[in-house]
């Protein structure tokens, strides 16, 4: 009996770990469990100042197609599309060649044996799954987490769900989702650095908004799932190794900021966005200073707020909201359950007195009020 095809599209973009970091991932791909003539490797590039990735995988990998490892592809693209665009690339390479679905996966992991098939036959088992993320464990220390799935507060920050948690507190963590009621392990937002997309969803929802060039662009493709009617979960026995490090998004601030933002204007309804206009005033400007001592990525908060003052930027918000309503069904009080009040910080410390003790109580007492007034 055949296999569901899929596609494993591996961004490549050369870099001072990318020869280290293709080798354990290609390594860990040559392992796994899943029949080599129902998946295939599609390696998009972007250029890069310091070299091409491309070369070095046709040379040492390239021979090993179709006995250590399925098919190979690559696709060189001559500018760089950054992470939703390349991705689209290959989406639209993986339509072609008739694959049910695409897996998304970061080149700085390495993959368990079995990570596919668990993936797929979880897809498999229930139609209305669009999105299933993987397991991620930190490639450093294998008992650590890296995501049990993302979460995403109602202002729009998204961070990783169960950062630095035990395996085994993520396995009571997953015991308990199913007894709460939780059957499917249904999460906020799923994770891009290791991800199964039903290509049959993205014919509605398409997979990542170009533009969004870096980041948020995971948690938008959640949004639109959950908002067509699609179920997002995550799939524990699925598992992938991230070598993860926080300290590399900090440099990509102002794609964090402008698409946190676009996000929120995309999907909220008009009601929903003036209920929440003073605590998203405030938020913004109680960053602004902390954003100043915390590093001088104010550069890139004002950055953001610049681009939020462009025509351009607000049409294509437009655009955006007119396409999510053509295939919108559920409300913003069905869409808000899955958002929590406070942040929780990536690295131990992070948080500081001010956020413990007063900016999350403040949020969560905040949002209890305001999620109570949402009826639509």
């Amino acid at each position: 009996m055949s296999q569901p095809k899929v596609a494993v599209i591996l961004l490549t973009k050369w870099g001072r770990d990318s020869y280290r970091d293709l080798t354990r991932c290609f390594r860990s791909l040559s392992r796994v469990d899943y029949p080599k003539d129902s998946w295939e490797i599609v390696c998009v590039e972007n250029p890069s100042e310091g070299g091409n990735s491309w070369s070095f995988i046709e040379a040492e990998w390239g021979p090993k197609a179709g006995t250590e490892l399925p098919k190979l592809t690559t696709i060189k693209n001559d500018r760089d599309w950054g992470f939703s665009g390349a991705n689209n690339i290959g989406l639209e390479a993986a339509r072609k060649s008739g694959h049910d679905y695409v897996y998304l996966l970061n080149q700085d992991t390495e993959v368990d044996p079995l990570f596919l098939k668990r993936a797929v036959e979880r897809t498999e088992r229930d139609p209305k799954i669009g999105l299933v993320q993987s397991f991620l464990l930190l490639g450093r220390d294998r008992n650590l987490v890296n995501s049990v799935g993302n979460r995403f507060h109602f202002l729009g920050f998204g961070y990783c769900g169960g950062y630095l948690w035990t395996a085994d507190r993520a396995a009571e963590f997953f015991e308990t989702e199913r007894k709460s009621g939780n059957v499917d392990l249904e999460i906020p937002t799923a994770s891009g650095a290791g991800l199964l997309v039903r290509i049959a969803m993205t014919e509605t929802t398409g997979l990542f908004d170009r533009d969004f060039f870096l980041y948020h662009e995971d948690i938008d493709l959640s949004f639109a799932a959950r908002t067509a009617g699609w179920k997002v979960v995550i799939e524990p026995e699925s598992v992938v190794y991230h070598h993860y490090q926080f300290s590399k998004s900090i440099t990509k601030f102002f794609w964090m900021e402008r698409n946190r933002l676009i996000v929120l204007l995309s999907y909220y309804r008009p009601a929903t966005i003036a209920l929440l206009f003073l605590p998203i005033l405030v938020s913004e400007l109680a960053s602004l200073p902390l954003a100043i001592l915390g590093g001088g990525w104010h550069r890139e908060k004002l950055r953001a707020f610049r681009a939020m003052l462009k025509p351009s930027t607000w049409k294509w918000i437009g655009n955006r909201r007119k396409r999510i309503q053509s295939f919108r069904k559920i409300g913003d009080r069905e869409f808000l359950r899955w958002a929590v009040p406070t942040i929780d910080f990536q690295e131990p410390g992070m948080g500081g007195f001010f956020m413990t003790n007063i900016a999350n109580p403040l949020m969560s007492l905040s949002w209890r009020v305001l999620y109570f007034l949402i009826r639509w």
